[in-house]
């Protein structure tokens, strides 16, 4: 089968957008490469860390009343500053950072691909599905397995502070990445049946 005969031609507008897209993925790839960057250099020295901490409804008092008078709060999620942590909640810490970017700097180089294969009017083919697939999955699993690394890095911080008091925090649900895995999924079913009509469509000819 000649390769020609599964390329669609795009409007201008369209290879214009997918451009755009393509700079933006490669923007924000810097941007999260950075930061991870920048994160193992806050972690590393072990010194006044800043460590995000989820609770489940955790009363507290903040100086936002009258005059700084304290106001009883619900607290959802707070950074903590710890040093001297262990080893162990060190490395869950780095581990989250490493695992979350390298996860979502992989998920934009899929998507820029794809988009590239758009551009050249490969739209339903075996390659797009892979690349969709391939996204979806380091999403999910670069979400669940940062999560649990940055939670037990949360934990450690949080006993060592509290010297044993507060030992767990909670488990944090990010819903734009559950959004985005389920969209992501969404268009990898859509690409999937859209070739294999393709195929199918051209075993007729």
């Amino acid at each position: 089968m000649d390769a020609t005969r599964t390329q669609s031609p795009i409007s201008r507008s369209d290879r214009t957008a997918l451009w755009i897209t393509i700079t933006v993925g490669a923007v924000a790839a810097v941007y999260t490469f950075v930061s991870m960057v920048l994160r193992i250099g806050e972690v590393i020295p072990n010194r006044n860390v800043p460590v995000p901490a989820a609770f489940a409804d955790t009363p507290a008092t903040l100086p936002i009343g009258p005059d700084g008078a304290a106001v009883p709060v619900v607290v959802e999620q707070a950074i903590i500053r710890v040093s001297d942590m262990p080893a162990i909640t060190l490395a869950s810490l780095l581990l989250a950072a490493v695992i979350s970017a390298v996860a979502t700097i992989a998920a934009i180089v899929c998507v820029c691909l794809f988009c590239r294969n758009l551009i050249r009017g490969r739209a339903f083919d075996k390659t797009n599905v892979r690349l969709i697939g391939t996204a979806t999955l380091v999403i999910a699993v670069g979400w669940a397995v940062g999560s649990l690394f940055r939670t037990m890095g949360a934990n450690g911080a949080s006993a060592m502070l509290s010297h044993g008091a507060a030992a767990n925090t909670a488990f944090p649900v990010n819903y734009a990445a559950i959004a985005a895995i389920a969209s992501l999924a969404a268009i990898g079913v859509a690409f999937q049946q859209g070739h294999r009509l393709q195929r199918d469509t051209e075993g007729l000819v």
